[in-house]
């Protein structure tokens, strides 16, 4: 039976719905609310049309109550269930007008209309009261299904006015009439029914008893401390029906139930998939290893359900106890939710899991299973991760899988890895995402391993993967045609690669894929930094040859610090190399020179490509904010001060923005007001009034890995 109409009518106290169902659109509202003689109702509600009847019907919620009453009752049981549903309406209008006649208590006397009115309107019966009477005896009356119906969802809007009268009724009628006014008493919201609704439950009609169990767990949210109570009591009913939508109840409520309680329920396939839903509420340390123990041999939808059951269990404070349960249980498990992960048919003669049972979401189950598997450290579950990688829907989960598994995912990572490795594009086009991922993945891991030593893991069966035969991967895929994957290669390089890598490095930084060149000179200054001896001498190297000049500025920036021959290098390129070069020489002279910098900024600042000009003033924010006020740098200070005034007085948002980013306090430094007013005035900076004017390189600002 439908239930929407959920408003609480009258009853003052929480309420589920504070809104009655839209009404249809297509009665306008002022047929609703214009007036009409109650003998044209009933002659429109007597015609063969039925949208002549349901138009007539919308009539009724302004007509008086008393008269239109058996007009509602013909309207309510009329063949067409459009007519019946806007009688509905009318009767829900009727009653919200009769509840707001009396006055607000705050509304003052001289507004409120005479004594005598008021008395006369209080003696009045109510809309709500009149529809209870009529409505009763027409379920003792009528055998019309679709006139009961209705009746049960007016009785329902009601509220506690319709209370006394329904439990009234329930004691005198028998059959299903019984079953009706209970549907009506659980629509009521009204706590008071709840005294007559739990009586029932005793009686032996089991029809009647499971019609108020629902009417009971339907008043959760308004009465939850006594509802609770009587669905704990209920899980112990004899009626299976009973007892599901008792469990149903509590878990709608969110309320635990101990774990001795639910065991026995999830071996009855009618109350499992509630059972298991509330074992994951329960948190209860022993239900994560019963729940494994059924994996086993659950299929179709079970086996979904204890997926899905223990995955919510896993993301809470209960994890520990279900990797420590999945770890010690036995072998099939862990093959079922490989299998189950990668979609695949079995290798033996175990029946395939199923995602079909409860309307599962297939890709959520899949996920699930993944990390279960992950977590059990399960055979193959490294193969099904990097597997999953190639769906768009599950990169983030096996990304998370490959996470738990740690270094034991690696030779899966490898072998990928190995077959995709400088790929036909025509055969491998559309796998570029995956491919990469795994390469961060890989390297994260190795990076952890390099943390924590090289002592292998107590539960380790197998020999740790060699990390030479993932850097040798990572080399192969630097040169890879691949743009994303030549990325994550080279930042992969910064961080697991060893000093031999500087010359692969270098000549990446002259890729003509401009992300390919701004990765490798990460990489660059990546190497530099772990390895600052090998990275000092080839330094030394790469400044003789013009095409090196930008990766001997990357070094340079990196190692921090400069000798004279490599400043005037620096100097040289920061004026007269090409745009790329020019841009990390000024970024690397600001580094390694400090305020002597100023000069090489000034100029820049004026540079003709823009690149060079944003790094200019980038750099020039650092070192300002990098200056003291006082002693011997007070001077040098004041110099790049009025360096930035001009940066921005300029005009140009990209410049201004820049050389805040680098640490300009253009907001907080008062002295940087009364440059505010020239925005509105571009000024122009000439090298010749200021040949001192300093800047900061575009790009990265280092190109340094994090």
């Amino acid at each position: 039976m439908s239930r929407a109409f959920d408003d609480l009518g009258p009853y003052s106290g929480p309420r589920v719905s504070d809104a009655w169902p839209a009404e249809p659109e297509s009665i306008s509202p002022s047929v609703r609310s214009t007036p009409m003689p109650i003998a044209a109702i009933a002659t429109a509600l007597a015609a063969d049309d039925a949208e002549e009847r349901r138009q007539a019907a919308a009539r009724l919620g302004r007509a008086d109550v008393a008269e239109a009453l058996p007009l509602l009752l013909r309207a309510l049981g009329d063949p067409d269930w459009r007519v019946r549903k806007e009688a509905t309406y009318a009767c829900h209008r009727l009653i919200q007008a009769s509840s707001s006649v009396a006055p607000p208590p705050d509304v003052p006397e001289g507004d409120r209309p005479p004594a005598s009115q008021r008395g006369a309107e209080a003696a009045r019966p109510s809309a709500s009261r009149l529809l209870v009477g009529a409505l009763l005896d027409a379920l003792r009356t009528s055998d019309d299904v679709g006139l009961r119906n209705a009746a049960i969802e007016v009785l329902g809007y009601c509220g506690g006015d319709a209370t006394p009268a329904l439990v009234g009724a329930l004691a005198e009628l028998t059959g299903d009439e019984r079953k009706l006014v209970v549907d009506a008493l659980g629509r009521t919201r009204d706590p008071a029914a709840l005294d007559a609704l739990y009586a029932t439950l005793a009686e032996k009609d089991d029809n009647l008893r499971q019609s108020a169990i629902e009417a009971i767990a339907g008043m959760g949210l308004i009465a939850r401390e006594r509802v609770t109570d009587i669905l704990y009591e209920r899980l112990a009913d004899r009626d299976r029906f009973v007892r599901l939508t008792a469990l149903n109840g509590l878990n709608t409520l969110e309320a635990p139930v101990p774990w001795r309680v639910l065991e026995p329920l999830i071996d009855d396939p009618i109350l499992r998939s509630a059972a298991l839903v509330a074992a994951a509420l329960a948190e209860s340390p022993e239900a994560p290893g019963a729940l494994c123990a059924a994996l086993a041999t659950a299929r179709g939808g079970a086996f979904a359900q204890l997926v899905r059951a223990l995955a919510r269990l896993a993301d809470g404070p209960l994890a520990p106890h279900v990797v420590t349960a999945l770890r010690a249980a036995p072998i099939e498990v862990g093959a079922r939710l490989v299998q189950a992960a990668s979609a695949q048919g079995p290798g033996g003669g175990a029946e395939p899991p199923s995602w079909r049972g409860l309307g599962a979401d297939p890709v959520s189950g899949r996920a699930q299973a993944l990390l279960l598997a992950a977590m059990a450290r399960a055979p193959g579950a490294a193969d099904a991760a990097v597997q999953a990688m190639i769906e768009p829907a599950l990169v983030e989960t096996a990304q998370r899988a490959l996470g738990l598994l740690g270094e034991e995912a690696l030779p899966a990572v490898l072998a990928y890895l190995e077959r995709h490795v400088d790929p036909d594009p025509d055969l491998w086009e559309g796998l570029d995402d995956a491919t990469a991922a795994l390469i961060d993945g890989a390297v994260a891991i190795a990076e952890q391993r390099g943390r924590e030593g090289d002592a292998a893991r107590p539960d380790q069966g197998a020999p740790e993967p060699s990390l030479g035969e993932l850097l040798g991967a990572v080399r192969r895929s630097v040169k890879s045609p691949s743009t994303l994957v030549a990325t994550s290669a080279l930042y992969g390089l910064a961080k697991i690669g060893t000093a031999d890598d500087f010359e692969l490095a270098v000549s990446q930084t002259r890729a003509i894929s401009l992300p390919v060149a701004r990765a490798a000179e990460s990489a660059l200054a990546g190497l530099t930094e772990r390895y600052p001896e090998a990275a000092r001498a080839l330094a030394r190297e790469l400044v003789q040859a013009e095409r090196t000049h930008l990766a001997a500025a990357i070094v340079i920036e990196a190692l921090g610090s400069a000798g004279p021959e490599e400043l005037a290098f620096l100097r040289a390129v920061a004026s007269a190399g090409d745009v790329r070069a020019r841009r990390a020489a000024v970024t690397a002279v600001a580094a390694a020179a400090g305020a002597s910098a100023l000069d090489v900024l000034s100029l820049s600042l004026a540079d003709e490509e823009r690149e060079v000009r944003l790094a200019a003033a980038r750099a020039l924010g650092r070192l300002y904010a990098s200056l003291p006020d006082a002693g011997p740098a007070g001077d040098d200070r004041a110099r790049a001060r009025e360096l930035l005034r001009l940066v921005r007085a300029s005009g140009e948002p990209e410049l201004v923005a820049a050389a805040a980013q680098g640490g300009a306090p253009f907001r907080s430094d008062p002295p940087w007001s009364d440059a505010g007013d020239r925005l509105s005035a571009p000024v122009s900076i000439d090298i010749g009034d200021a040949g001192s004017t300093p800047g900061m390189t575009g790009g990265p600002p280092s190109g340094k890995v994090p």
